[in-house]
């Protein structure tokens, strides 16, 4: 692992869908050499899961995120995990931190306690709402459209031929749904990351938790990722860096630290997850049939 994969790392989070191609021509590669990176990482883990989704408003759901804090353990229990219904997804860091989101259908649900037996402490008394973000509505969405989405949720980076015979369209056409549902900001993705899957240069996160007066520049430091994460309740920005050891590592927590403004810091390593695939398609066909009906019937 090196700073090369970090660039598709970060670029890949912002946006599932680029191609080879785009990636080669912002890291410096051909697009065959970007292929080779991409397809080694996702053979051995370290791209667990691209866990592309719509967002909650587009299946009449709240979106809820909730962090748990516990005992470090090896490997998450999948199917104790799969048994909470509104579960989306499941980020795990090392040491013991667990990034939760929940698609329940009511705007303020309660903890659910079996997250908390299986995941730790929650941090807070309730999770944080996440405010709807797309401009389409659910009966804005024509039966294609759905099709669409039920085929990014299943493969997000297959050939179009592929997902657009799928779909029962023409590469065309799915294309064109799929940039309508881009523009209407109805996609996410919750990239899953495990950066122990594979040896190179130590790879670290650092959660700073910031106030009004942190200088957004001061994250603007090499061998951090070029598109830093913020967050604005609690304010804070999670970084993700490389360096050639651990020691090196610990040098930028401590200088991090120092900096005017932050007042916490947190070392934080992306450790796989859990992303709830069938579930969300589940729920996309619901959708599709309740607002048109069983392909066929009518």
């Amino acid at each position: 692992m090196d700073q090369i994969d970090l660039g598709i790392f970060s670029r890949l989070v912002d946006d599932a869908f680029r191609s080879d191609e785009s990636l080669a021509r912002e890291v410096g590669l051909t697009g065959k050499a970007v292929r080779l990176r991409r397809r080694r990482m996702e053979a051995q883990g370290v791209l667990a899961e691209y866990g592309l989704h719509p967002r909650a408003e587009i299946l009449g759901r709240h979106a809820i995120a909730q962090r748990y804090v516990g005992p470090d353990r090896p490997d998450l229990p999948l199917a104790q995990l799969g048994a909470v219904e509104d579960l989306l997804c499941v980020r795990r860091f090392r040491p013991g931190l667990h990034m939760v989101v929940r698609f329940p259908r009511e705007p303020d649900p309660p903890d659910d306690p079996r997250l908390s037996r299986l995941l730790g402490r929650p941090l807070g008394a309730s999770g944080d709402r996440l405010p709807p973000i797309s401009s389409l509505r659910p009966q804005e969405l024509s039966r294609v459209d759905w099709n669409v989405l039920e085929e990014l949720v299943r493969s997000p980076r297959a050939p179009y031929s592929v997902k657009a015979r799928r779909a029962q369209v023409s590469a065309r056409t799915f294309r064109s749904h799929q940039a309508r549902l881009e523009a209407g900001h109805a996609l996410a993705c919750s990239m899953i990351l495990d950066l122990e899957r594979e040896r190179g240069v130590a790879t670290y996160g650092l959660w700073l938790k910031v106030n009004d007066s942190f200088d957004r520049r001061a994250v603007e430091l090499p061998r951090l990722w070029d598109r830093p994460h913020w967050t604005e309740d609690p304010q804070g920005v999670y970084l993700l860096g490389s360096a050639d050891s651990y020691f090196e590592a610990r040098e930028m927590e401590l200088r991090l630290r120092s900096l005017p403004g932050v007042l916490g810091v947190d070392p934080l390593i992306p450790a796989g997850g859990f992303f709830a695939r069938e579930r969300v398609i589940s729920w996309i066909r619901a959708e599709r049939e309740a607002r048109f009906g069983r392909p066929g019937s009518g």
